[in-house]
C-alpha cells in the first residue's frame, strides 16, 4: 500500500476517507473524527511539513498528548514520505533530549506547533543502508551505556506487520478497538494502524477509567462497544487475576485479546478466555522494537503451554548456538520484519548483520522448536530484561544512572517477579559521608524519575552495606533476589494494625515502589508510579484494607497523605464524592466530648466538603454533619430548617455543653437559621461560625449554573455541563449517569435515582434563598469568615497561634456584605484571601480550622 503519495498509514487512511468518508476513525468520548477529516487534517499538515523542509527519509519526532493530533501527526509524516520518532508524553526532558539528540530531526511536532529541528541530521538512507523500502518510523529501546537506542523499521516491514495482522485477528470495518498502549510502546503502532487499514473505529482509552480493575476495564469497554483489545503483558495478566476471582462475564462483545510483550500466565489466559459468553479468542504476540512490531501470533486455549507462534509470512527464524558449546539456541529473525539497525552510537551493535548471507537480528532470547511449527522462549542470554508488561531494559543503563548521583559507590539492577509482571530492584552502597540521612532510597528514585522513563525506574531501591559475593568473587544476584522477596525492614513493618489506614498504605506504598514515602506530600506518579504500579497499588489498598480505591482517585489524589484521608473516609462510610448518603445526620467523626460541631449542607446538599475539615478539628470533639433529605428539597428555608434543627434535637444535641453550628457558602446561611432555631432550646451553648456565606440579598443560582457545579464539582465529571443539556433547555440525567460511572464517582451498578435525588436537592438549594430576609441574632454569637481572594498567606503560621481573634495576622477585619452588614457588627466578621472554592482545599482548610477553633473558645 506504500505510495509515491506518502507511507503505508497515510494510503490507507486515504483509501478509506475515498471508501467510507464519513465513518468514525477516531472517538473519545462524544468527541469523533471521520476518515475524511482525519485525510483532509493529515494533508495540511503534510503541507506544512514539506515547506519546513522534511522529505523522503527524514525523522520527525512528535511530542504530543495521546488524542486525535498524535495520530493526525503519524500520517502527516507518513503522506511526506519521512518517518516518526513517537516520544512519550511522561518522558522526563532530560531523555526526550537523548532520542532528539541521536535522531536529529528535521522537525518536531510539539503542543507548541511546528519546529523545525535544532540539528537536522542527513537522510536516514545516507545513516544506514535501505534494506527493502523507505524508512517509516524510528523506535527506541534501553540501552546498555546510559543512552537509548534507535533501531529504523521500514516501510514494506510495517506494511508486512499490519496485512498480517488484520489477517490473523479476522478484523474487519465492523470492529472497534482501543488505544491502550503507551504512545511509544511500538504495540501502540499496532492497534493505530490495522485499524486505519482494516477502517475500524478506534477509541482513545481514558486514564480516569482504564487501570481501575479489570471489571471496572471491561465495563467501559462494553460501553464503547470494544471487539478486539491489544494489551501489555502485565495489564493482561494482572486483570486475568482479578478476573478468575469474578462471577460473570463482563465483555460480551469482546472476540479478541491479545498479550504482547512478555509471556502471560496460564491462569490469566485460562480467565480472558472466558470473558465473553461465547468465549474469548486469546492470542500471544510477540515481536522486539528492531523489527515491526509483533513478527508472531499463536492462539492460546486455557492449559495450553505458553509458546510463541511460527513466523508470519514474510518472516523467518533461525536458531543460532550460543558460545563455543553451543548447549542453547537464540532465536534469529530474518526476512522483510527486520530494521535496518542503530541510529548512532549503537549502529555498530552486533546484534543486527548477516547471517548466511542474509540481514538478521539476534533477539537475546534462548529458544528451542516445537514439533508444532512454535517456539518456547527460555529467557535471555545476555543482560537485558523485560519489565512492566514487555518493555525491554538494559539494567546497565539504569546502573550508569545511578553511579552518576555523586553519594553513590556502587550500584546493581536485577528483576524479579511481581504480581502479573518483572518489575526492577537496586541495589546500592553509599558513601555515608555524602548521603541525605533521611529515606535516601526515596531521594534515589526521585532523581531517577527524573532522567528515566517510568519502567526504568526500580519498584524497589535498598542500600546495603556490602553486595553478598558468590565463591568467585562476583555479586551473588541470587542472594540479592532473595533481599528483594523479602525486603528486611518491610517484612517487620507487617504487623501494623490491620485498621490502620496511614500504616497499610503506607506498607502498600512500599511495597508497589520499594521506599516509604518521603512526607506527606509525596506523590505517587513523582517517585516511580506508573499506571502498571497503579494497579498494583489498588489491588493492595483492597487486600489490606477492603477498600476500593478507584484508579480515577489515585490520578486525582496521588499525594500520600490526601490518599490516606480519602481511604479513612470510605473505610468510615463518609461518601468521597460530592453527593448524599442518604441519611440526614452523618457521624464525621463520633468522639463523645463536651464540644460538638455541627456543619450544615452547602449547594450540593452534600456533607464530603466537611470530610477533611473534621479529621482537622481537635481529636476530642465530636464532628456530625447534616445533609439536605430529598423529602425537605423545594420546600424552602423554614422548612429545610425546621426539619433539619428538629433532627438535631431529636439526636439529643442539648447534651453537649458547646454546639458549634458551621457551614460552607450556602450551608452557612442553612447553618445561622438551624443555629437560631437550636438556641431556643439549647440557650448560650450555641454559636454560629460560617464560612464565607452568600449575602441572600444578591444570592442567585441560575439553574444552569447549579447543574455545571453539579456535573463538575458534585461528580467530578471531566466534559462539560453542555453535553448534558437538551435542546429544550433541560438536563440528561440518564447521560450524567454514565458519566459519573466513567469517573469513577459513582458505582457502575447504580441506578439512575441517585444522581435524579442528588440532582433534586442542587436544584431546590439554587432557589432556596430568593425572598429570604436575615432576621437579627438576637443574642446567638456568630463569627463570619470571609473569603477574598486579595493579599497573601503565610501558610508557614500554621496552629493555635497563628490565630489573632481580635484581628491581627493573618486575619484581618473585613466587610460583610448585603443583610450580613444589617444584622452583624463588623468585628463578626474575619477575612481570608482565599478564594472562596480554596477555603476548605489543602493547605487552606488548616488555617479555616484554626479560625473555627480560635472562635469558638471566644
Amino acid at each position: 500500500m506504500t505510495s509515491e503519495t506518502g507511507g503505508m498509514l497515510y494510503a490507507a487512511i486515504a483509501a478509506q476517507a475515498s471508501d467510507r468518508p464519513e465513518k468514525t476513525a477516531l472517538s473519545r468520548g462524544d468527541h469523533r473524527l471521520s476518515y475524511r477529516e482525519l485525510a483532509t487534517a493529515a494533508d495540511t499538515l503534510a503541507t506544512r511539513l514539506q515547506e519546513a523542509g522534511v522529505t523522503a527519509e527524514s525523522v520527525v519526532v512528535i511530542d504530543l498528548p495521546v488524542g486525535f493530533d498524535t495520530v493526525v501527526a503519524m500520517a502527516a509524516v507518513s503522506r511526506a514520505g519521512a518517518a516518526f520518532t513517537l516520544l512519550e508524553p511522561e518522558l522526563p526532558d532530560s531523555r526526550k533530549q537523548l532520542i532528539i539528540d541521536d535522531c536529529r530531526p528535521a522537525a518536531l511536532i510539539t503542543e507548541s506547533g511546528l519546529t523545525r529541528g535544532p540539528e537536522p541530521g542527513p537522510p536516514l538512507d545516507e545513516r544506514l543502508v535501505r534494506r527493502t523500502s523507505p524508512a517509516a518510523y524510528v523506535g527506541y529501546t534501553s540501552g546498555s551505556t546510559g543512552v537509548p537506542k534507535g533501531a529504523v523499521i521500514e516501510q514494506a516491514a510495517l506494511e508486512n506487520h499490519v496485512r498480517r495482522t488484520i489477517e490473523w485477528y479476522g478484523l474487519t470495518s465492523a470492529d472497534t478497538r482501543l488505544l491502550f498502549s503507551s504512545i511509544a510502546f511500538d504495540l501502540a503502532l499496532e492497534q493505530i494502524c490495522t485499524s486505519m487499514m482494516a477502517g475500524c473505529e478506534l477509541a482513545f482509552r481514558d486514564e480516569a477509567f482504564v487501570y481501575g480493575g479489570a471489571e471496572d476495564f471491561l465495563y467501559h469497554c462494553r460501553r464503547l462497544g470494544i471487539t478486539v483489545l491489544s494489551l501489555p503483558t502485565g495489564v493482561f495478566n494482572r486483570f486475568g487475576a482479578e478476573l478468575a476471582g469474578a462471577d460473570g462475564q463482563f465483555a460480551p462483545d469482546l472476540r479478541l485479546v491479545m498479550a504482547g510483550g512478555e509471556a502471560p500466565t496460564q491462569g490469566a489466559v485460562a480467565a480472558w478466555a472466558n470473558a465473553a459468553p461465547g468465549g474469548t479468542r486469546v492470542v500471544n504476540g510477540y515481536g522486539p522494537t528492531e523489527t515491526a512490531v509483533v513478527v508472531c501470533y499463536r492462539d492460546l486455549l486455557p492449559g495450553d503451554a505458553i509458546a510463541v507462534g511460527a513466523p508470519m509470512d514474510g518472516v523467518r527464524f533461525r536458531l543460532a548456538p550460543i558460545g563455543a558449546e553451543g548447549n542453547a539456541s537464540e532465536l534469529v529473525i530474518q526476512g522483510v520484519a527486520v530494521g535496518r539497525g542503530y541510529l548512532g552510537r549503537a549502529a555498530s551493535s552486533s546484534a543486527f548483520g548477516l547471517l548466511d548471507g542474509e540481514w538478521s537480528y539476534r533477539t537475546g532470547d534462548v529458544a528451542t522448536a516445537r514439533p508444532d511449527g512454535g517456539y518456547d522462549l527460555h529467557g535471555r542470554f545476555d543482560a537485558q530484561v523485560k519489565v512492566n508488561g514487555g518493555f525491554r531494559v538494559e539494567p546497565g543503563e539504569i546502573v550508569s544512572r545511578l553511579l552518576a548521583v555523586d553519594f553513590v559507590l556502587d550500584a546493581v539492577v536485577v528483576p524479579f517477579d511481581g504480581a502479573g509482571s518483572r518489575l526492577l530492584a537496586a541495589f546500592v552502597r553509599l558513601d555515608s559521608g555524602r548521603a541525605p540521612h533521611q529515606d535516601p532510597e526515596a531521594v534515589l528514585v526521585r532523581q531517577l524519575a527524573e532522567s528515566l522513563p517510568d519502567y526504568m525506574v526500580p519498584s524497589r531501591v535498598t542500600v546495603l552495606d556490602e553486595f553478598p559475593l558468590t565463591s568467585r568473587g562476583k555479586v551473588d544476584q541470587a542472594a540479592l533476589l532473595d533481599q528483594a522477596r523479602t525486603r528486611p525492614g518491610v517484612d517487620a513493618e507487617e504487623d501494623a494494625d490491620p485498621a490502620d489506614v496511614t500504616a497499610q498504605l503506607r506498607l502498600a506504598w512500599r511495597h508497589v515502589l520499594g521506599s516509604p514515602p518521603a512526607d506527606g506530600s509525596t506523590s505517587f506518579f513523582a517517585v516511580g508510579g506508573n499506571s502498571v504500579r497503579a494497579i498494583e497499588l489498588i489491588t493492595q489498598v483492597r487486600s489490606r484494607l477492603d477498600v476500593q480505591l478507584r484508579a480515577a482517585e489515585l490520578y486525582r489524589t496521588p499525594g500520600f497523605d490526601a490518599l490516606a484521608r480519602l481511604l479513612t473516609d470510605r473505610r468510615d462510610g463518609i461518601p468521597t464524592a460530592h453527593h448524599t448518603t442518604g441519611t440526614t445526620l452523618v457521624p464525621m467523626r463520633p468522639a463523645g466530648a463536651d464540644r460538638l460541631w455541627v456543619f450544615l449542607p452547602p449547594l450540593s446538599g452534600a456533607v464530603t466538603r466537611y470530610a477533611s475539615l473534621s479529621r482537622l478539628l481537635p481529636a476530642d470533639d465530636t464532628v456530625w454533619a447534616m445533609e439536605t433529605p430529598p423529602e425537605l428539597s423545594g420546600k424552602g428555608m423554614a422548612a429545610l430548617a425546621d426539619g433539619l434543627a428538629e433532627v438535631l434535637l431529636a439526636h439529643d444535641v442539648d447534651r453537649y455543653g458547646t454546639i458549634c453550628v458551621s457551614g460552607f457558602s450556602l450551608g452557612g446561611v442553612f447553618g445561622y437559621e438551624v443555629a437560631r432555631r437550636l438556641r431556643e432550646r439549647c440557650g448560650d451553648a450555641v454559636r454560629a461560625l460560617l464560612i464565607d456565606p452568600p449575602d441572600p440579598g444578591a444570592h442567585r443560582v441560575r439553574v444552569q449554573d447549579a447543574f455545571d457545579i453539579f456535573v463538575r464539582v458534585g461528580w467530578s465529571i471531566p466534559v462539560p455541563a453542555e453535553r448534558f443539556v437538551t435542546g429544550d433547555g433541560g438536563f440528561d440525567l440518564a447521560a450524567v449517569t454514565a458519566a459519573a460511572k466513567d469517573a469513577g464517582t459513582l458505582a457502575r451498578d447504580a441506578g439512575r435515582q441517585e444522581i435524579e435525588d442528588a440532582w433534586a436537592v442542587y436544584e431546590s438549594n439554587a432557589r432556596i434563598l430568593d425572598g429570604l430576609v436575615l432576621s437579627p441574632p438576637d443574642g446567638l454569637p456568630v463569627r463570619i469568615l470571609q473569603g477574598d481572594t486579595g493579599g497573601a498567606i503565610d501558610y508557614a503560621r500554621r496552629g493555635p497561634t497563628a490565630v489573632t481573634v481580635d484581628g491581627g495576622t493573618p486575619w484581618t477585619r473585613g466587610q460583610a456584605l448585603g443583610q450580613w452588614r444589617n444584622i452583624l457588627p463588623d468585628e463578626a466578621v474575619d477575612r481570608l484571601p482565599v478564594d472562596h472554592f480554596a477555603l476548605l482545599e489543602s493547605p487552606n482548610d488548616e488555617l479555616v480550622r484554626d479560625w473555627l477553633d480560635a472562635r469558638a473558645q471566644h
